[in-house]
């Protein structure tokens, strides 16, 4: 019984060991410098594609979770009473 306690701490240090990056998969900081100067950068239509639906996604949050589009920057009904302050 004592050897088998004994062999399950040793198993059990040995699999959490995490020191390594190599044994969990985490590139060097290194690593990465060379891997990113060795791509090059995506095509700007790709990019443009890319940050549109981004801005869509956090537009459509926005407006869900404060009844306020901001692309059209007009309340909506909703949760929210919006008031215009005039300068």
């Amino acid at each position: 019984m004592a050897a088998t306690a004994a062999a399950i701490v040793t198993a059990t240090a040995a699999a959490s060991s995490c020191s390594k990056r190599e044994s969990v998969g985490i590139a060097a900081p290194a690593d990465l410098t060379k891997k990113a100067k060795k791509g090059r950068s995506p095509p700007a239509e790709e990019m443009e594609a890319f940050f549109a639906a981004a801005e869509g996604d956090v537009a459509r949050r926005f407006a869900a979770k404060y009844n306020y589009n901001v692309v059209t920057d007009a309340p909506m009904d909703g949760r929210y009473e919006w008031v215009r302050v005039r300068p």
